[in-house]
């Protein structure tokens, strides 16, 4: 029996485990289903979807679908904030508008929630399929049952399990470093307030380049 090519026996596996919605496959599944060496996946991997007969989903070890699927390659944003904190929320969001255009990320935050949906199970939806979780983080944050116990709490849980990365952006003065979150490296530089920069419009500057490393750093190719 004639040996069947690499690249067909990629996409031959590829569409099998997708099954009929062309769903998105782990690359760690798809390789251990090959059994093949890191290095050869990765070179047949690459050459495929330089000539769009795979997509790429970043995030933890990323995931890889069949050409003609349609569903988004990009990273999914979950923004948790306290609602006194909206304006520069939107500041924030604007800056992070260049990674969008990059087709790196989705921002998802509260405000989308559609009328009549129900916000809990929406909000619970959105941060299960979060690749990166940005706590916003001010006292009405650290003061907020549903930011701080709920959100915060669901999100660090995600982190510990490998599915997620939190990024927290420390908005306003307070004490974040006696939270959970003062394990992590924060935005923008040092964790030092958004507010309390000369220039806001420099400060999430510098997060949103932060930002846009740590998607980067998700991406397949870890």
């Amino acid at each position: 029996m004639p040996r069947i090519p690499d690249r067909e026996f990629f996409l031959n596996k590829l569409k099998k485990l997708s099954g009929k919605n062309g769903d998105f496959v782990s690359n760690e599944k798809l390789r251990r289903e090959l059994k093949w060496e890191k290095e050869k996946y990765k070179a047949i991997h690459r050459s495929l979807k330089q000539q769009g007969l795979v997509i790429v989903r970043r995030g933890y070890g990323g995931s890889v679908a069949p050409g003609d699927n349609k569903k988004s390659g990009k990273l999914r944003i979950f923004i948790s904030y306290s609602h006194s904190d909206h304006k520069l929320k939107e500041q924030l969001v604007n800056h992070l508008r260049p990674l969008e255009r990059e087709n790196l990320i989705e921002v998802w935050e509260d405000q989308q929630i559609p009328p009549g949906d129900d916000w809990d199970k929406t909000i619970a939806k959105r941060l299960d399929q979060a690749d990166i979780i940005l706590p916003l983080v001010s006292i009405d944050f650290i003061n907020s049952k549903y930011c701080y116990d709920v959100e915060m709490g669901r999100a660090l849980i995600r982190q510990e399990a490998g599915k997620a990365k939190v990024v927290p952006v420390i908005l306003r003065s307070c004490l974040w470093q006696k939270s959970p979150l003062g394990q992590l490296k924060a935005l923008p530089t040092d964790g030092k307030a958004v507010t309390t920069w000369p220039d806001v419009d420099a400060a999430l500057t510098v997060v949103a380049d932060g930002i846009r490393d740590a998607a980067i750093d998700l991406d397949e190719t870890r």
